[in-house]
């Protein structure tokens, strides 16, 4: 398992410090760069997730969802869902469903409609259940 993490950031390193080939303007590769260092902290959070480092795990899903991560927001919901890393939390769950989600994350989308269908971590409301499941069908 260490090892695939290794040579997972060692690619994705590759990649960020030799520069892929970019066309358009020159804002795009500093864009690129931020994407790039964005998903190796992913990747990184994911990985001691996997190895089942829920605190460790929990602390860099909320340093990436505190800095606008939709990445890490939808994985920081999961994790106070299901109290891995944290106490469990419904509220605290959805309100970085509902983050992610007014951010474009599809699938957070999906689990706010579910949340306010069921009352789950808020009131419920039919009426913004199925507007946000609409979103979620509709969003790329």
């Amino acid at each position: 398992m260490r090892s695939a993490r290794t040579s997972l950031i060692a690619a994705v390193s590759l990649l960020l410090f030799t520069g892929a080939p970019t066309v358009g303007n020159s804002a795009e590769p500093d864009q690129q760069m931020d994407v790039a260092r964005e998903m190796i902290k992913v990747l990184e959070a994911y990985a001691v997730y996997k190895m089942g480092q829920y605190d460790l795990a929990f602390e860099r899903y909320q340093a990436l969802a505190e800095a606008g991560s939709q990445q890490g927001m939808y994985n920081l919901a999961n994790m106070y869902a299901a109290g891995q890393g944290t106490a469990q939390s419904n509220s605290k769950a959805f309100k970085w469903y509902l983050r992610a989600a007014e951010a474009g994350d599809k699938l957070s989308m999906y689990e706010v409609a579910k949340a306010y269908e069921a009352g789950t971590g808020t009131q419920a409301d039919p009426q913004l259940a199925s507007h946000w499941r609409e979103r979620a069908a509709t969003a790329d």
